[in-house]
């Protein structure tokens, strides 16, 4: 239940420790992430100055090697639908400030976001719990499960469930419109569209 594989930490903040990049390195060998790792130490050894923008660089290059070798798992209209990125599990009940301050948005706002917009909507969006986490996992499930149900049904949207954080981030920067959501993922994801001259909606500040 609790994960390793923070991507938007790794990449947009660069404070996972060596032992946390290596737990990456372990675990998922052949992810985004993991390239990621090993393609920072080759180049920068353990320093990167995220300030610089080289970090998305990088991710933005490994991102698109990952979406040209994974065409066939994404949705063949994906780039002509809007895709949702909701963040879920601890930040829905969680205690601690930092799961606070990322709370889901509103469904009304969400909503409000889509008055002209007739696209094919899809939602990505798991629980998803760190070290850090608040550990009232039921009531985060529970709830995470009612809040994606609910922005499932109120944007006639459909859920990507690949169980795979890297299928889904392909999805979102291969997307016609992406929607941020809360969090470094979704962030990360913003970010690597601007990069490519995609348009996003921001939702958040979070710096």
């Amino acid at each position: 239940m609790v994960s390793c594989y923070r991507l938007g930490d790794l990449v947009m903040l660069n404070n996972l420790n060596g032992d946390e990049e290596n737990e990456i390195l372990r675990d998922y060998p052949n992810s985004i992430g993991s390239k990621y790792i090993l393609k920072k130490r080759n180049n920068y050894g353990n320093n990167i100055d995220i300030h610089s923008g080289k970090n998305v660089d990088i991710i933005t290059e490994i991102v698109l090697e990952h979406i040209e070798q994974n065409l066939e798992f994404l949705p063949k209209d994906i780039s002509d639908s809007t895709l949702i990125h909701v963040r879920l599990g601890d930040v829905i009940a969680g205690n601690q400030w930092h799961e606070q301050v990322k709370r889901p948005l509103e469904i009304g706002y969400l909503k409000s976001l889509f008055i002209n917009n007739n696209d094919k909507k899809y939602v990505i969006g798991k629980c998803f719990f760190a070290r850090t986490s608040s550990t009232n996992y039921e009531e985060c499930i529970n709830l995470s499960n009612i809040y994606l149900q609910n922005v499932i049904n109120e944007l006639q949207a459909e859920h990507l469930n690949f169980g795979n954080a890297d299928i889904e981030l392909c999805c979102a920067v291969k997307s016609k419109l992406f929607v941020e959501g809360k969090g470094f993922f979704s962030k990360l994801i913003a970010e690597i569209r601007k990069k490519l001259n995609l348009f996003s909606i921001e939702t958040t500040t979070l710096n």
